[in-house]
C-alpha cells in the first residue's frame, strides 16, 4: 500500500548533535487518496497547501510530522495517520509521530521547515 515509504534505520548520535538539522535528513511526502499512497516530493515543495496532508520525516530529530491543512478532506487525514503509523512501526518505534495542523506549529516542526528552506 505504501511502497514509497523508506526504511529508516536509527542513527546513533550524541544529543548535542541531534538538533543540527540538514536537508538530507528530511524526507517529504504528499498523502494521496486515490489510490491510497504516499508520493515522495522534492524538498523545496513549499508552501504547504491547506487542502493537502503531508508527512515529513526528520531523521535528526527522530520525528515523523503529520501536517494537516485546514481544508484537508477527512480521507486524506485518515490515510496520513495510517501511513505515519506504518512508518513508525517500520522504524522499530524509535521515531515519534507528531501531529501538526496548519495553525499550530511546534518548534521542532519550524526547525524542520527552516532546514528545508535553507
Amino acid at each position: 500500500m505504501f511502497s514509497a515509504i523508506p526504511i529508516i534505520k536509527p542513527v546513533a548520535t550524541p544529543y548535542t548533535q541531534q538538533k543540527m538539522i540538514k536537508k538530507h535528513d528530511i524526507h517529504f511526502f504528499w498523502v494521496k487518496t486515490n489510490p491510497d499512497e504516499l508520493q515522495s516530493l522534492p524538498i523545496p515543495s513549499l508552501p504547504l497547501k491547506e487542502e493537502e496532508v503531508y508527512i515529513l520525516i526528520n531523521q535528526a530529530l527522530r520525528k515523523i510530522f503529520l501536517w494537516v491543512g485546514l481544508a484537508a478532506p477527512a480521507r486524506s487525514k485518515f490515510v496520513g495517520a495510517h501511513a505515519a503509523n506504518v512508518i513508525q512501526r517500520r522504524t522499530g518505534i524509535v521515531y515519534r509521530v507528531e501531529n501538526v495542523d496548519q495553525r499550530s506549529k511546534s518548534t521542532d516542526f519550524r526547525q524542520t521547515l527552516a532546514a528545508i528552506e535553507a
